[in-house]
């Protein structure tokens, strides 16, 4: 099972990357709700991002400072810079598989959320809000298929939004996050390495 666990951790980190869905290695935007920078693929904050930050040689010149102070300081090329570095990605990369695997076990606490796409579509929605996420889906699985891709894509586009109480400003942005999941997830190929029969030919939505 932690075998499993890390295969499905390492899937669901591949594909927020690769979509970009949460931003690109360089990303150090202000944070919604504070004066802070989120940063990284994954918008990590707070001590999540100042953690990242001592993981890379020169990091700790940005720790404990708010986004304001480093952009009127001139320092955003450079912060960016270090994020997109070789041991920038890299800290990050090691730093998002350790939190898949927290997403992966949280997950399965959700009843009948074990189809392998299915986890893998909900874990890339974890770096919004892993609680939201399961709160989300364990409210609901009695009356979605949460083992059919697209039930779970179309719960998503339609209602996350509001579980996450972030505004009808969100809803559109939410709605094309949900697409880009659901057309990347649908189409990487678990059959060569795990044997999951490819999308669509194990019935059932999958």
């Amino acid at each position: 099972m932690d075998n499993w666990n890390r295969t499905l951790a390492k899937e669901i980190a591949k594909g927020i990357v690769k979509t970009g869905i949460e931003g690109p290695f360089d990303t150090v935007v202000k944070s919604t709700a504070y004066d802070y920078p989120s940063i990284g693929c994954s918008c990590w904050e707070g001590n999540r991002a100042d953690e990242l930050l001592r993981a890379i040689p020169g990091g700790e010149e940005f720790i404990g400072r708010s986004y304001i102070d480093i952009k009127a300081s001139g320092e955003l090329p450079m912060l960016k810079e270090l994020l997109r570095s070789d041991a920038g990605q890299q800290a990050q990369l090691d730093q998002l598989s350790r939190d898949c695997l927290q997403y992966v076990e949280v997950l399965q606490q959700v009843p009948t959320l074990d189809d392998t796409r299915c986890l893998i579509y909900a874990g890339m929605w974890c770096p919004t809000s892993t609680w939201v996420v399961k709160r989300f889906l364990a409210n609901r699985y009695m009356h979605v298929d949460l083992r059919s891709l697209e039930a779970l894509y179309k719960l998503f586009k339609n209602y996350y939004w509001i579980a996450a109480d972030v505004g009808e400003m969100y809803r559109a942005g939410y709605a094309n996050r949900a697409r880009i999941t659901y057309e990347y997830v649908a189409g990487i190929d678990l059959t060569t390495p795990y044997g999951v029969p490819a999308y669509g030919e194990a019935g059932n939505g999958r």
